[in-house]
C-alpha cells in the first residue's frame, strides 16, 4: 500500500505569520546576542532594557521572578521565543485543504 506525501500543511496566511514570527524571533536572539557580547566584552549600561521591551508582556512576569541575574537574559530569551511561536500560531489562520 503507497502513502501519498501531501506536504506540509497549509494556512490562510502561512507566509505573513512565517515572516512576522520568524521576524521576530531573530530580534529577540539578536538583541540576546548583542547584550551578552556587551557583557563579555564592554560595559552593556542599560542594553538590556531593549530586551525587556522587546518581549513585553511577557518580561513583566518573568522579570519578577526570584531567580539569579545571570538567568534573567535566557529566561527573556525563552519567553520572546515563547512569543514568536504564540504570534506564528495566531496570524497563521484556518488550514486550507
Amino acid at each position: 500500500m503507497a502513502m501519498a506525501f501531501h506536504g506540509p500543511a497549509r494556512y490562510e496566511r502561512e507566509r505573513i505569520a512565517l515572516w512576522a514570527a520568524g521576524g521576530y524571533a531573530a530580534l529577540v536572539v539578536g538583541l540576546a546576542l548583542w547584550i551578552e557580547a556587551l557583557v563579555l566584552f564592554d560595559d552593556p549600561g542599560f542594553a538590556a532594557v531593549w530586551l525587556i521591551w522587546a518581549t513585553l508582556p511577557l518580561s513583566v512576569p518573568l522579570s519578577v521572578l526570584p531567580i539569579p541575574d545571570v538567568a534573567y537574559l535566557p529566561l527573556l530569551t525563552v519567553g520572546g521565543l515563547a512569543q514568536a511561536w504564540v504570534l506564528w500560531r495566531v496570524v497563521r489562520g484556518k488550514r486550507v485543504s
